[in-house]
């Protein structure tokens, strides 16, 4: 996985602890220009971290 991506995925987890809306959409499309499939499913894995739904 790029090493921007990376960055990019933990920034969104950011936002999304915050509920930055604005600052989430952002993100993922700065995420879709360098996201592999790999970073994608890292995005899904940081998401769902710490939930017990």
């Amino acid at each position: 996985m790029p090493p921007q991506a990376r960055q990019t995925v933990e920034r969104i987890v950011e936002a999304v602890e915050a509920g930055d809306d604005r600052r989430i959409r952002a993100l993922l499309t700065e995420l879709a220009e360098v996201a592999d499939t790999a970073a994608l499913l890292y995005l899904r894995k940081r998401l769902l971290e710490g939930r017990e739904d």
